[in-house]
């Protein structure tokens, strides 16, 4: 599932390249503790733009030295340690190839939550969202076996949070209204398990920097929310990934957070009036 999303993406974005390539050149790629950000020039109006995601904790591989190189590295198999890191470097490129063309709503759905939702799931740890929410079950899947639980100081008063592993994420997803997929699952691999086990009536929002680019394919797999992040100060956003930032941390460092949908998606406060996400190279 996670090939077959970004195979569409890669798939989309050559449709929309003049001729066979697309025309863009990797002016830098900057890898950081926490994230990874390539930067891309466009041929014909030389503008630079920029793409971010969740760097993996493990070694750097071999950069890739042109933009045929880095969309083929997230059409590969990941393996071993090095491999999530150079899938995560592959979709910041994507990212970045997808900026053009993506109309993000400004916001972030962990704020919209409808009052009436009682129960949500995430897919990754998202600690600076338990204090966005209110008066809601959240009930948090992590890639690790037994993950400890958030301390109490996190956690608002009426936000009740309990801890699953992988394994037990049938359990954790039964009954949710809302689910949060971190982006990361597609670095990681995996994602399908979490999409096959969310209940049809749930909401599926995929989330973070990483998913930050065409979002047609993410629908098509059955999410209604892709919600990731563009760059509008790619100097400040260079150095905060530099200086090991992430999440909250780029946030403040000329990144914005924004989502698209295709419709209404029940349990999240979006702008209604605001349904297309895609526009023209501009």
């Amino acid at each position: 599932m996670n090939r077959r999303i970004l195979e569409a993406v890669v798939d989309e974005l050559r449709s929309r390249s003049d001729g066979d390539g697309i025309d863009a050149r990797i002016d830098r790629i900057t890898v950081g503790d926490a994230a990874v950000m390539v930067e891309l020039e466009w041929a014909g109006d030389r503008r630079t733009r920029a793409g971010l995601a969740y760097r993996p904790p493990h070694p750097v591989p071999r950069l890739p030295t042109d933009v045929d190189g880095l969309v083929a590295a997230a059409l590969q198999p990941v393996k071993g340690l090095s491999g999530a890191v150079r899938r995560a470097i592959s979709i910041a490129g994507l990212n970045a190839l997808s900026a053009p063309y993506v109309g993000w709503i400004p916001g972030d759905p962990m704020a919209l939550l409808e009052e009436d939702v009682s129960t949500v799931a995430t897919v990754g740890l998202f600690r600076p969202a338990f204090g966005r929410f209110s008066d809601v079950e959240v009930r948090v899947i992590e890639r690790r076996a037994n993950p400890p639980p958030p301390e109490p100081e996190e956690l608002p008063p009426d936000v009740r949070v309990s801890m699953y592993g992988p394994d037990a994420a049938v359990t954790a997803l039964s009954g949710a209204e809302v689910v949060f997929v971190t982006g990361s699952t597609l670095a990681y691999g995996g994602i399908e398990q979490y999409l096959d086990a969310i209940e049809e009536s749930a909401t599926t929002v995929l989330i973070g920097s990483t998913a930050s680019f065409l979002a047609e394919p993410a629908f098509e797999a059955g999410i209604d929310v892709v919600a990731g992040a563009s760059v509008a100060d790619v100097d400040a956003a260079r150095a905060a990934v530099r200086s090991g930032a992430c999440g909250s941390g780029l946030h403040d460092a000329g990144v914005r957070k924004g989502y698209v949908t295709t419709g209404r998606p029940a349990g999240i406060a979006t702008d209604r009036d605001v349904t297309n996400h895609t526009r023209s190279y501009q």
